[in-house]
């Protein structure tokens, strides 16, 4: 028995903060989770997989649109043709609280319900496999949902469809939250999760997968996004990751000579974008230009920098530098009893600063707050970091 597993689709993703983005590519990108789910859907028809499964997040808004959902229809009636069901729950993006026109399935997309529940597979040969699961009922759920997930005896494999997260991962919000030792004590053959947006092998035995999703969305959801073919042959699993992203979210490090000036940097930037191009993908890109001890560049010479870099045309396949950070290692001077009382009154007062309260008005606002994701902690020092550095190099650059 064979089956793809993959979650979160965010199939309508806004895509939104990019400037200076030719229209071309952005079209692109916001159409990119749609083809990367239409891989989905042709390598389950190709590979003859017996169903496959979608751990939530299949919309990234609980107000789903017309035009995704007949889309997202249009590729399950293509696996109906083929005989193959798909088993479906929905997460906290796409909970079913959500308001929004109802597109009736074809009969072999089987969603189950905001209660854990049971259903059955049977395969011609007579192999049976029971999968468990439930969508949100709405968009926060902190119950551990795992304690609702009971072994139904009668199947020769058991599958467990869960979106949520695992404890001790903090990179999303903690709904449903679980344990390996709660999936492994369920005793079923396989753990098919959603959620986390970064592709992990939680554990072998059980098996206990979470995909990550199927295409970046951000620079923080970097690198190859895809899903899983999960293969079960009596006691022996087999699993193996299918490339699915059709853009891909990358940064490389360019570390900066003293010597050459602007166009041994441009020649340096050039050459990555060209190794990128080769490869045949797309690439959103961010170049990071180690500048050492030696200072950096000003503000306005990166953004001309990236003016030119993005000038030229791009083709079916393209290599986009959205943006250059520089890289300094300019030392923290809040100890340091040779700078002035001004800079080290800077320093204090940007180690004390909160920007949670700064940043509050953006995630109150009613048109912004749905383009936001949460910011992590170490996002939140990093920001940080930058903006002293930044005003350091400026005070001390204006002696």
């Amino acid at each position: 028995m064979k089956f793809i597993h993959a979650a979160d689709l965010h199939l309508d993703s806004p895509f939104s903060g990019l400037k200076d983005m030719p229209s071309s590519i952005l079209k692109e990108l916001r159409e990119s989770p749609f083809k990367a789910f239409q891989t989905i859907i042709n390598e389950a028809i190709s590979r003859q997989v017996d169903f496959i499964v979608l751990s939530g997040d299949l919309f990234d808004g609980e107000n789903r649109s017309l035009r995704t959902q007949v889309r997202f229809r249009t590729e399950m009636e293509k696996l109906q043709q083929h005989q193959i069901p798909a088993y479906i729950i929905h997460g906290n993006h796409d909970h079913l609280s959500g308001s929004w026109i109802t597109v009736e399935l074809p009969d072999n997309v089987h969603v189950f319900s905001g209660q854990t529940e049971v259903k059955r597979f049977e395969k011609i040969d007579g192999t049976t496999v029971h999968l468990y699961g439930f969508s949100y009922p709405r968009r926060q759920v902190r119950e551990r949902m795992i304690e609702t997930y009971i072994k139904a005896e009668g199947a020769d494999y058991h599958i467990g469809l869960l979106h949520g997260n695992l404890e001790g991962n903090s990179e999303h919000s903690p709904y449903a939250p679980f344990s390996l030792k709660e999936l492994a004590a369920k005793d079923f053959d396989y753990w098919a999760l959603g959620h986390i947006h970064k592709h992990q092998v939680v554990s072998e035995d059980p098996l206990v997968i979470y995909t990550g999703n199927i295409q970046g969305r951000n620079r923080k959801e970097s690198g190859v996004k895809g899903c899983m073919l999960i293969e079960f042959d009596g006691d022996m699993k087999r699993h193996s990751f299918i490339e699915t992203s059709e853009v891909i979210w990358e940064s490389e490090t360019i570390e900066l000579s003293t010597e050459g000036g602007f166009d041994a940097l441009f020649k340096q930037c050039k050459e990555v974008i060209e190794r990128k191009g080769f490869d045949g993908r797309s690439f959103l890109l961010e170049l990071k230009l180690d500048a050492g001890d030696a200072g950096g560049a000003s503000v306005e010479y990166l953004e001309e920098l990236t003016r030119i870099l993005q000038e030229g045309d791009q083709g079916e396949s393209f290599v986009w530098v959205y943006k250059i950070k520089l890289i300094q290692s300019i030392p923290m001077n809040r100890s340091n009893e040779s700078i002035s009382p001004f800079l080290a009154e800077v320093s204090r007062l940007a180690s004390e600063f909160d920007d949670t309260e700064a940043l509050a008005p953006l995630y109150i606002h009613p048109g912004a707050r749905r383009f936001l994701d949460s910011i992590e902690p170490d996002e939140h020092r990093e920001l940080l970091d930058d903006a002293e550095r930044w005003l350091l190099h400026i005070f001390e650059a204006n002696k």
